[in-house]
């Protein structure tokens, strides 16, 4: 049974995320532009992790900057959320829109409204409302570690987990700006050196790495045993990285472009998926 008070932490939470993806539905919708999208999204974090941060401390008398396990949690997730939020935005400035949400707006002024084939504005409230829960739900073990122990010291566990976030935070930074290069000099091509001859989608493993530790860090003094559930973070991430809007798009779109090129076979057929490693033996 969730205590009073971890439902008080998780209400609120919920009502800033909630806030600031409205807003962002807002933007968009006036705009007709997705380049706030993942600004407002991932700031979302930073926010809602903030914000059970300074609740916690007037509940525990500690200052805000005070050292403790709830500090270091928000400061992990604003490291996390100002790098990619920061990639994310130029990113969409330098193309101009982001071709994976086209198809929440109508193609043009004709289409009708509410009844047309983007159901504008309907699936545009469905995908803020759906990136709503993805904050709430990644930021669960936050949002229950910063309530229950906020004050509590770093123990040998609680070192590996932050290793093991400094690893995947690195991993994805380095993945992301090698195929930003990349692919601002050979658009057409696909990436296949650095850290992407380790494995295709090493910017996705470096994202779960990030929620695991986190995950971790936040579990040590008890709080996985009292709130098993958190647990639930890192798997939705997974889930939805491996299953649904990253991997298999992205593997799709590859397939398409490139699929009758004999190197990218060779590149497919002798590369990780996911996890980095040496470059397999193509079968014969």
């Amino acid at each position: 049974m969730v205590s009073p008070v971890i439902l008080q932490a998780l209400k609120r939470s919920a009502y800033v995320i909630a806030g600031f993806n409205t807003a962002g539905f807002a933007a968009t919708a006036i705009t007709q532009s997705h380049k706030v999208t993942d600004l407002t999204g991932t700031t979302a974090f930073i926010a809602s992790a903030w914000a059970t941060h300074a609740a916690s401390c007037r509940a525990h008398g500690l200052g805000l900057f005070q050292p403790s396990k709830s500090l270091l949690l928000a400061g992990a997730v604003t490291l996390w959320g100002t790098r990619l939020a920061g990639y994310l935005f130029y990113r969409v400035l330098k193309t101009g829109k982001d071709s994976r949400l086209s198809f929440l707006f109508p193609k043009d002024e004709k289409e009708p409204f509410l009844t047309g084939q983007s159901k504008y504005p309907l699936k545009l409230a469905g995908f803020w409302s759906a990136q709503s829960l993805w904050g709430w739900i990644v930021l669960l073990p936050v949002t229950v570690s910063q309530t229950l122990t906020p004050a509590a010291r770093l123990g040998p566990l609680g070192w590996m987990a932050a290793a093991g976030f400094l690893v995947g935070f690195a991993w994805e930074t380095i993945a992301d700006l090698q195929k930003f290069q990349f692919k601002s000099q050979h658009p057409d091509k696909y990436v296949d050196s650095g850290l992407f001859s380790l494995s295709r989608h090493p910017n996705y493993f470096g994202e779960i790495l990030v929620w695991t530790s986190i995950t971790a860090f936040a579990g040590t003094h008890g709080v996985l045993a009292a709130s098993p559930w958190i647990i639930v973070s890192p798997l939705f991430t997974s889930f939805l990285l491996m299953f649904v809007s990253g991997i298999p798009t992205l593997e799709e779109s590859h397939n398409k472009r490139y699929g009758k090129d004999a190197a990218y076979k060779e590149y497919k057929a002798t590369t990780n998926l996911l996890i980095p490693g040496p470059k397999q033996k193509k079968a014969t």
